[in-house]
C-alpha cells in the first residue's frame, strides 16, 4: 500500500499555514539526503520509508525557543534529524534492555516524554506510541505514523477522527481526548470530546 505522508503533511502544513503561522514558522526546511544518510549511520538501521517521507516534507521543527514549537497530539514537536539520533541514543542509554533497539524517537513535549516509531520488522510495524520519562509506553498508540498524520488533520479540520486510539491493554493510562487550540497563532492541544473508549482497544 503506498503512503499517503506526503499528502497529508501539505494539507496540515496548509492549515498551519492559515491558521497557526507561529507555529508554521517554526518547520524546518526539508531534510536533504546527506541529513538523512548521516541519520540512518548513527542510529544503525535502515530508516523507515515513513519517516524518511516526513523528513523530506520537513525536518522537524526549530527549537531555539518554544514559541510556536508543539505540532502533533498531544503536545510534541518533531525533532529534526540530528536531534532524532541525539536523543534516541540517549534513551536507549538511560533506559538499558527497556528500551528497544528498534525504536526510533520522533517527537518531543519537551518535559522527558517523546513519540517513538518502532521499526521491528514484525507486527505491529510501524506503530507510534507515547513514551512517559518515568511510565514508559502509555497512553495513546496509533498502528503508523500515517495513521497519526490523518488523525490530526482530521481534528484540525473538525471532523470526526474515525480512527480510535489504540490503547495497549498494559498501558498504565489511557489517553486524554484531545482538540485543537489556536492562540495568538500557535497551535495548541488541549483536552475535548473524542470518540474512543477508555481501556478499549478497538480497530
Amino acid at each position: 500500500m503506498s503512503s499517503s505522508i506526503t499528502p497529508l503533511w501539505r494539507q496540515i502544513a496548509e492549515w498551519l499555514r492559515k491558521n497557526a503561522p507561529l507555529t508554521f514558522a517554526k518547520l524546518n526546511p526539508p531534510a536533504d539526503e546527506r541529513a538523512l544518510a548521516e541519520l540512518a549511520s548513527q542510529m544503525d538501521i535502515e530508516l523507515p520509508p515513513d519517516l524518511v517521507e516526513l523528513l523530506r516534507s520537513f525536518n522537524g521543527s526549530a527549537s531555539r525557543d518554544v514559541i510556536g514549537l508543539i505540532l502533533l497530539p498531544s503536545g510534541y514537536y518533531v525533532m529534526d534529524s540530528s536531534q532524532i539520533a541525539r536523543d534516541t541514543r540517549q534513551r536507549a542509554s538511560i533506559w538499558g534492555d527497556a528500551w528497544r533497539p528498534s525504536w526510533i524517537a520522533f517527537g518531543n513535549d519537551l518535559c522527558g516524554g517523546c513519540l517513538v516509531l518502532d521499526t521491528q520488522p514484525q507486527p505491529p510495524y510501524g506503530r507510534v506510541f507515547e513514551f512517559d520519562k518515568v511510565e514508559g509506553p502509555f497512553g495513546s498508540a496509533w498502528d503508523s505514523l500515517d495513521d497519526l498524520l490523518t488523525e490530526m488533520l482530521a481534528l484540525l479540520e473538525g471532523r470526526a477522527v474515525g480512527l480510535a486510539h489504540r490503547i495497549p491493554y498494559d498501558y498504565p493510562r489511557a489517553p486524554a481526548p484531545l482538540k485543537p487550540v489556536v492562540k495568538d497563532g500557535e497551535l495548541g492541544w488541549e483536552v475535548g470530546i473524542g470518540d474512543w473508549i477508555p481501556g478499549s482497544n478497538r480497530s
